[in-house]
């Protein structure tokens, strides 16, 4: 696999960090490495990745919460803003469960579900430096920093450090796990097409339940800071990428709810937004509308609490052709497939509200109500 350059940033605490990482550059490939003190904030949404190197001290300082105000004042992806709590080897494994939940509370008004990493950027130069003969055994075993645990778990520390343990250290450090989410999130970025400027939204579904449509519409409704893209679920990490889903279900229930089942057990840490669609065919289910979605809405609540929406992809676009004057408001009353009712499912005469057509149209559709929910 070719190792290339990403275009992420680190801002770390203090000079030693900035030491370390200076020498891990040919591990990390990033593009620049910044003090906090040094940084400006405003650029720090040009990056496509951000890492933060953070010391448990220091975990809600004003720089940071001000620096994740201003990434996603002007990107709305937090999938691209990466954590890591520094000389984790300090900690003792209470220290370490209370300093996760302080960051996560930290952020949580900005970042629901935080990619965290534990890792010592020191112990990572030191084996990088040892590997590369710049630092000698005699000089570690002097280190009075370097202290850990072996296999057995029992501490190794001075001149009980062997090559064999210094072999060790460079896994210890654990920063290969940010190497290789380095490497890997730059190329998801390309593969997915995903767009880090921006709140990505992945529509899945169902064969013939509309995915398509409901996507195409989407894409040209919504805002500059929401980007929807089409999935058939086949591609993998989707939780890393993506900042929600939108799943497309139909009102065949049995069909839906066993796929409605598998997409909430799969991926639990996303939101989730759910569309009904279709729901203009409900004569076919010799129910009323009205009726209809109470029951599919308690059918689907026995799962989630997320937001549904009863939608009609097919009254949408017709609306939206009729507003770029595409069709004409005759073509929508001799249309058989739009039928409108009102509130006690009486059937709306589509000649006798000509003017009206339009409005009422958008308000079948079910879409007015959807797309409030990015505004």
């Amino acid at each position: 696999m070719s190792i290339i350059q990403t275009n992420s940033i680190w801002i770390v605490e203090n000079e030693r960090q900035l030491q370390s990482l200076c020498y891990l550059k040919s591990n990390l490939h990033y593009k620049e490495v910044t003090l906090q003190s040094d940084c400006e904030i405003q650029t720090l949404p040009s990056y496509d990745m951000v890492f933060f190197l953070i010391t448990a001290t220091q975990i809600g300082n004003r720089f940071f919460i001000d620096a994740l105000n201003e990434i996603l004042r002007i990107r709305k992806n937090s999938k691209t803003i990466f954590l890591a709590i520094d000389e984790y080897y300090r900690l003792s494994e209470d220290e370490v469960s209370k300093v996760l939940l302080e960051l996560k509370t930290a952020v949580k008004p900005l970042i629901s579900q935080p990619t965290i990493f534990l890792v010592s950027s020191y112990y990572a130069e030191l084996a990088f430096r040892y590997e590369k003969k710049d630092l000698t055994l005699e000089e570690l075993q002097r280190n009075r920093e370097l202290r850990f645990l072996d296999a057995e778990g029992e501490w190794v520390t001075g001149r009980t450090i062997t090559h064999q343990h210094l072999a060790h250290l460079y896994e210890i450090s654990r920063i290969d796990s940010l190497v290789d989410l380095n490497q890997s999130f730059s190329e998801g970025i390309k593969s997915t097409g995903i767009d880090v400027t921006k709140k990505n939204w992945l529509v899945v579904g169902l064969q013939q339940s509309g995915r398509s449509t409901v996507t195409e519409l989407l894409q040209n409704q919504l805002g500059e800071s929401v980007s929807v893209m089409e999935s058939l679920m086949e591609q993998s990490r989707v939780e890393d990428y993506y900042d929600g889903l939108i799943l497309v279900l139909d009102l065949d229930r049995y069909r839906s709810l066993e796929y409605l089942e598998e997409i909430y057990s799969t991926y639990v840490g996303l939101e989730k937004i759910i569309l009904v669609n279709k729901i203009d065919n409900f004569m076919y289910e010799y129910n009323s509308q009205s009726l209809l979605t109470l029951e599919v809405t308690k059918e689907i609540r026995h799962y989630t609490s997320d937001p549904i929406y009863f939608i009609s992809a097919y009254y949408f676009r017709e609306y939206l052709k009729l507003q770029n004057e595409e069709i004409s408001i005759e073509e929508i009353i001799e249309d058989p497939e739009i039928i409108l009712v009102d509130s006690s499912n009486y059937p709306i005469s589509k000649e006798r509200n000509k003017r009206k057509l339009p409005e009422l149209l958008l308000t079948h559709s079910g879409f007015q109500q959807l797309l409030l929910n990015w505004e």
